[in-house]
């Protein structure tokens, strides 16, 4: 694990205080309902697990619902799906490789040191499963029909899980937007998580669910957030004229980087687009330098950037609610860096409400007014 040194003076300021444990970041009025779906990726070829075609995006969709029938889902139950055949098999093994990275990303590490956490006398995949038991707010409905609901298009990190926010899905839920998600990585067999069925951008997965993503709505408000390699992918494809009307950019970790060698030589088809490609919508580009922004790299880029840099240090993984969701067993499962995990909470939802506010402003094509978030994050350009 890869740490920045704010961590150790935040552990050394916070180390005599008692932080409650924290819960997810408060829900709006609406009621949040999730619906799957399959969608495939013509011309992206698949074959694995006795599957042969093509590549299967295994969608969710976090929703408003007016009425509901049960009661809402534990985090397990959002992965439950009827599937039949080599799909379902597919499926499972995707399972079994999001829980593995879940463990080596979300669970086995603590955010300020490099020596796993001790759960004795519980195993790591005790831990996890016990996690997934944790109730969520969200309800099993249908699939909406055709809305006038904003819709944001989720992209999730290299070896990440396709319901890594779901505190993220939520918050836009109950607050009246469409959330869209699916999984970006297929199981191969013999092969590491995250390898990619081919070498290069993944344009046509990008569409197909930005496409799926516009049929739910009659509205032309259609976003997209990445996070990390999900972000990556935003600059080199979402160039294109009317694909997205915003776009949030979660640390790419380009964001401190200085040394143009360096960026060509381990992000070239990033440094491309941002040194060649103009973005037609604004961007919120987010990252945690343990500086101010603007990010020099960035600077290239011929776009509307609105830059966000939380001013305590911000993990990597932080800006997903599953890297945060351990805080909430921490009764069961002491962790040593409980005090630390309290903060990231809070700044994850302080990200939530920048975020919304972003949207807001493009929406109704005014200013982003940054406002008291001033308090978490350094705002460039200055904001009123």
């Amino acid at each position: 694990m890869v740490l920045k040194g704010g961590w150790l003076l935040l552990a050394g300021a916070l180390a005599a205080e008692v932080v409650a444990q924290e819960g997810p970041p408060p829900a709006g009025h609406l009621t949040v309902g999730i619906s799957d779906t399959l969608l495939f990726v013509e011309g992206l070829p698949y074959q694995a697990f006795g599957y042969d075609g093509p590549a299967p995006l295994f969608v969710q969709v976090w929703h408003p619902v007016d009425e509901v029938q049960e009661g809402p889902l534990a985090l397990r139950e959002l992965r439950e799906r009827s599937l039949d055949g080599p799909l379902a098999r597919v499926h499972q093994e995707l399972l079994l490789r999001t829980d593995s990275a879940f463990i080596e990303y979300d669970l086995r590490y603590p955010l300020d040191a490099d020596e796993p956490i001790d759960y004795a006398p519980f195993s790591e995949e005790q831990v996890l499963d016990s996690l997934m038991d944790l109730p969520t707010r969200s309800h099993r409905a249908r699939l909406p029909e055709r809305c006038d609901a904003p819709v944001i298009v989720y992209h999730h990190g290299s070896q990440g899980l396709p319901d890594e926010n779901v505190w993220m899905a939520e918050h836009f839920a109950s607050r009246g937007y469409c959330f869209v998600s699916a999984n970006f990585h297929w199981p191969l067999e013999g092969a590491m998580y995250g390898t990619p069925l081919v070498w290069a951008p993944d344009s046509a997965s990008v569409h197909r669910l930005i496409g799926f993503a516009r049929g739910l709505t009659t509205s032309d408000s259609v976003f997209y957030i990445g996070h990390s390699w999900g972000a990556q992918e935003g600059w080199v494809l979402l160039h294109e004229p009317g694909l997205v009307q915003a776009f949030v950019s979660l640390e790419t970790t380009m964001e401190w980087k200085t040394d143009t060698v360096e960026v060509k030589d381990k992000w070239p088809r990033v440094y491309e687009a941002l040194c060649t490609h103009h973005y037609p919508m604004p961007v919120l580009a987010v990252g945690d330098t343990e500086g101010e922004p603007p990010f020099p790299m960035f600077q290239r880029a011929r776009a509307d950037i609105i830059y966000l840099d939380p001013k305590e240090p911000f993990g990597h993984e932080s800006y997903t609610s599953a890297a945060l969701l351990r805080s909430l067993k921490n009764d069961r499962f002491p962790q040593p860096d409980s005090t630390l995990m309290a903060g990231q909470v809070r700044i994850y939802g302080e990200l939530l409400k920048a975020m919304e506010a972003f949207f807001t402003a493009v929406r109704g094509h005014r200013p982003f007014r940054a406002g008291d978030l001033r308090r978490t994050f350094h705002v460039s350009p200055p904001s009123p």
